[in-house]
């Protein structure tokens, strides 16, 4: 997983989703909402201090540095797949997972969301972004050819060692992820594909 550099408090977001995001926590406390999050995977340090900046309190799963900020809880990444390992009870609004459920097959992937869904309150919404079947990733892919349910192989040793990639993923393509929100038990509302081939979307737990 990449690692960034500790964002400037008020720095605007490059990634889509991440924009989504704020777009969402906005609307929120413009209701009189107190708003939590759960952040995990690429870029989530950066997002967590824009989040808790414009005063959502939010759980950062990351080994990274957390930025210093009150409204900012830190737990390891390894919180989010171990089965030893407890989500916290207390229901949030908005759940952002970006990248991280690559690093498992399918199933897991699925068994997982299905966790955050549940940490979700009603009308809560899970915003997600995963590496794209029809991205440069997807290039001499061993598993290309699978099913995505079977889908599971390292990238090429080029594209690995770019991305950071140091181990076997799922590629998926919009119509896999929109599968696998559903199969999860959310309630699709949006995916869309990068110009550069990844995926991304958005399920509310109703």
């Amino acid at each position: 997983m990449t690692r960034h550099p500790q964002a400037k408090t008020g720095a605007a977001p490059s990634c889509e989703v991440d924009q989504w995001v704020l777009a969402e926590q906005g609307k929120r406390q413009r209701s009189g909402e107190n708003v939590t999050a759960l952040l995990i995977g690429i870029g989530a340090e950066e997002q967590a201090l824009r989040m808790a900046t414009a005063g959502a309190r939010v759980l950062l799963l990351s080994d990274g540095k957390a930025p210093e900020h009150v409204n900012i809880l830190q737990q390891p990444a390894s919180t989010l797949s171990a089965p030893e390992k407890v989500l916290p009870p207390r229901p949030f609004d908005i759940i952002c997972c970006q990248r991280s459920l690559c690093a498992f097959p399918y199933n897991e992937a699925k068994q997982t969301i299905r966790r955050l869904l549940a940490r979700l309150k009603i009308g809560g919404k899970l915003f997600i972004s995963l590496y794209g079947i029809h991205s440069d990733l997807g290039d001499h892919y061993a598993d290309g050819g699978k099913l995505v349910n079977d889908r599971f192989a390292p990238v090429d040793a080029a594209l690995a060692e770019r991305y950071e990639l140091h181990g076997p993923v799922c590629l998926y393509s919009e119509r896999n992820l929109f599968m696998l929100l559903m199969e999860s038990g959310g309630a699709v509302l949006r995916t869309s594909t990068s110009a550069l081939g990844h995926v991304r979307g958005v399920a509310a737990h109703i």
